[in-house]
């Protein structure tokens, strides 16, 4: 069992009862709210509120993960992800948004987010959050249990996703990964404007890429 799940799993057993929300079974989301996921206010290293969906995934392309300030220590989980925000450049707060939630909110207050955010460079566009514990267990359920009822394992992972417009296009990638691999997936489901003139399928000419949709495959 990893320090992050191990987290999450102590937060939902000492939260206080009736604190946050109810914990709730992938069998009870509603996916036409919220995308499945609960009504929750966070507070973010600045000491800004904000609503977690609608200000974090709502009408954005989004990177999420789950950390605490304890297990970046030993994982690096913030610094491997500053190395995607650098891959991805300047689309960071224009057109990807990053949120880090931490799953020790006991004991990162927000006074030791900005301190953990400003230790690691993070610009606009990247926000590390706090909510109570059980609602970030509920949260990071929903993320795992994507319209799946069997259990995951908590890894270190990113979720990165597209919240335009009512689309549902998920994905996850190992924390770990190679930053520019990572920042490819994401790319590739930023909304690209539609061509004024689209061109017939066939085979490639001499000199262009015959699979334009791959960074990998190269002729």
């Amino acid at each position: 069992m990893t320090a992050t799940r191990r987290d999450i799993l102590n937060a939902r057993r000492t939260c206080a009862a009736g604190e946050g929300l109810a914990p709730t079974s992938v069998h009870e989301i509603d996916l036409n709210v919220r995308c499945g996921l609960p009504d929750i206010t966070a507070v973010d290293h600045t000491g800004r509120k904000l609503k977690f969906y609608e200000d974090c995934m709502e009408g954005k392309i989004f990177l999420i993960n789950f950390f605490s300030i304890k297990d970046d220590e030993r994982s690096g989980q913030t610094a491997a992800l500053a190395k995607v925000v650098k891959a991805l450049g300047d689309r960071v707060g224009r057109d990807v948004f990053v949120t880090s939630i931490t799953v020790d909110p006991e004991n990162d207050t927000v006074e030791a987010l900005a301190e953990h955010a400003k230790k690691h460079g993070v610009r606009e566009g990247w926000r590390f959050i706090r909510m109570s514990g059980l609602e970030a267990a509920i949260v990071a359920q929903r993320m795992y249990h994507f319209n799946r009822g069997a259990p995951a394992g908590m890894g270190r992972l990113i979720f990165y996703g597209n919240g335009m417009n009512g689309q549902r296009v998920w994905g996850t990638v190992a924390t770990h990964a190679r930053p520019d691999d990572v920042a490819w997936r994401v790319a590739s489901i930023i909304p690209k404007p539609k061509p004024k003139v689209f061109k017939r399928a066939g085979p490639a000419r001499p000199g262009e890429n015959a699979y334009p949709w791959s960074n990998r495959a190269r002729v």
